[in-house]
């Protein structure tokens, strides 16, 4: 058997234990009784499989139906599409990642506590609004657009990085008011897990209002601190010019040499209305071009609720760079691979297909970091996984076929 061949029959084993039977039945069927050609059920697995297969486009899905069994016109699945009511998806998705903590795919001992990051993520631009999330930029009423902000949560403190979901922000809503109905929503769905332990959020959620809140919630947050917040950024400057450095790293990246010195101080009094406030750190970070010989210098602070015994200094580095897992590890596949800021498959189902993808993601991704065991078959890129997942799809379905246990393509 050759490797290929084997790691195809890997996936199928993957995809028959992590996609639950007929999950398809958490999306109602929006079509009227006279029209109905396709089974239901056969269209929401096409849909998936464009999914898991890197589909851009409903062309794509399309052309992918006619090679799994019977061709769907993309036609007919953007007019479905537009009308599928995404919720269901939430609780598949939910249930995925719960499924992949029963199993062990996300332990604990990979860090001393666990993160989950949100961040926020412009969805597809439109020329025209297309509902109540559309939010127009730029133009001043000449060749209009319109942006799609959302916020989306990821686990980040395991090799195993999976999403845990979305939450839409209206047209002149913003980040620093969604992010606490956020939160609830989350712990509502994996609430009797400690996926939420530590939130990580970048500058542009922090607020004292959300800190007390997420304090208040039983959790404990990482919050990066800018100029946003002045009288806590001041603070935090004064602290640290007499602290002296607890950690000196080292490392080459894409040939440049990267110097990162870390500083923590603890308050020494309580700070107003932060109480909460356990501890600041400030990250050095000094980049050196060896061709060019161009060095460039950034400072950043971050402050956290966690009691300065929770993180070595190691960790403290490694907390901070597992924030940006939910760009270099997640949301990239969506804007690059995915093409999600150019190819939504229908601008009217962003919030239908982002919920695909995120369940794609996670699909792949277990697979990927959790069942690939040769090294070099984790090294795969996305694209290779994609071109497995599609092959694999396609046996599958012929295997379930055979077994008298697959979803009928036609009515």
């Amino acid at each position: 058997m050759t490797e290929s061949e084997n790691i195809k029959k890997v996936v199928i084993r993957h995809l028959d234990r992590v996609l639950p039977k007929n999950w398809w039945t958490c999306i109602k069927d929006c079509r009227s009784s006279a029209n109905r050609k396709w089974h239901w059920g056969y269209i929401l697995e096409v849909l998936m499989a464009g999914a898991l297969s890197g589909c851009k486009n409903l062309r794509e899905i399309e052309t992918l139906s006619e090679v799994y069994e019977a061709r769907i016109p993309d036609t007919t699945l953007h007019d479905l599409l537009i009308k599928m009511d995404p919720e269901g998806l939430q609780a598949v998705l939910a249930a995925g990642v719960k499924q992949a903590l029963r199993e062990h795919e996300l332990p604990k001992e990979e860090f001393p506590v666990r993160v989950t990051a949100i961040d926020g993520k412009y969805n597809y631009s439109t020329a025209t609004p297309v509902n109540q999330y559309s939010e127009a930029i730029g133009g001043g009423g000449n060749n209009e657009l319109y942006r799609h902000l959302a916020l989306r949560a990821v686990y980040v403190s395991s090799d195993t990085k999976l999403y845990l979901g979305q939450h839409e922000i209206l047209s002149k809503g913003s980040e620093t008011e969604n992010l606490i109905p956020f939160i609830i929503r989350l712990l509502t769905d994996y609430g009797r897990t400690d996926l939420l332990e530590v939130i990580s959020i970048d500058a542009g959620m922090v607020s004292k209002k959300n800190a007390a809140e997420i304090v208040g919630l039983m959790l404990d947050y990482i919050m990066a601190l800018k100029g946003s917040q002045p009288r806590l950024f001041s603070i935090a400057e004064e602290m640290f010019q007499l602290v002296s450095p607890t950690l000196v790293t080292k490392e080459l990246y894409n040939g440049k040499q990267v110097t990162r010195t870390l500083f923590r101080a603890v308050p020494e009094t309580t700070i107003k209305e932060w109480e909460h406030l356990q501890e600041i750190w400030k990250i050095q970070t000094i980049t050196e071009d060896s061709k060019s010989g161009k060095i460039i210098e950034e400072v950043r602070y971050f402050m956290t609720s966690l009691a300065p015994s929770v993180l070595s200094n190691s960790q403290v580095l490694e907390a901070i760079r597992m924030h940006w897992g939910i760009e270099n590890n997640a949301n990239w596949v969506f804007d690059v691979l995915w093409q999600e800021d150019t190819a939504p498959w229908t601008s009217r189902a962003m919030k239908f297909v982002a919920y695909l993808r995120m369940m794609a993601f996670n699909i792949i991704q277990r697979l990927k970091t959790r069942r690939l065991k040769a090294e070099r078959n984790r090294a795969l890129g996305w694209k290779d996984l994609f071109c497995f997942f599609e092959h694999a799809l396609c046996a599958f379905r012929t295997l379930t076929e055979a077994l008298g246990t697959a979803v009928p393509a036609l009515l």
